[in-house]
């Protein structure tokens, strides 16, 4: 009778180590996934804000307002998302009161899946347009 019961947990232990061996690479790759597509939706929501930032800030300077923007931008995005690469882009100038002033901000944001999400780095990108104040 014990020699049953031994052959049946050494059974069962072996078949919770498939188990084991099955489940927990496809909970490290759902785990991985997740947090990946949460830096992506992070750094979306920054590049908007840091777009929208440069923005106002161009909006409201009345000498040079592409680079007060552009800096504006650059500066909040560098210290909002650590993780990816921020690039700064002017569409359109601004300088006269009424003209339109548009910025965009794009994140290159670092694969971490790996083999889970096969691209290289994924883009993350925000734009913002305003209205040039003049006084």
């Amino acid at each position: 009778m014990a020699v049953g019961l031994r052959q049946r947990l050494i059974c069962q232990r072996g078949a919770t180590m498939v188990e084991g061996a099955i489940v927990i690479p496809i909970l490290l790759a759902v785990t991985l996934l997740i947090i990946q597509f949460g830096m992506l939706a992070y750094a979306n929501q920054m590049a908007e804000e840091a777009a929208r930032y440069g923005a106002r800030v161009g909006s409201v300077t009345q000498k040079n307002p592409a680079g007060a923007a552009a800096a504006a931008a650059g500066s909040f995005a560098s210290s909002a998302f650590g993780a990816g690469s921020p690039n700064v882009s002017v569409l359109a100038p601004g300088g006269v009161a009424g003209s339109t002033l548009k910025v965009r901000v794009e994140y290159q944001v670092p694969n971490i899946a790996g083999a889970f999400l096969p691209v290289g780095s994924l883009t993350a990108s925000g734009e913002a347009t305003t209205r040039q104040e003049g006084w």
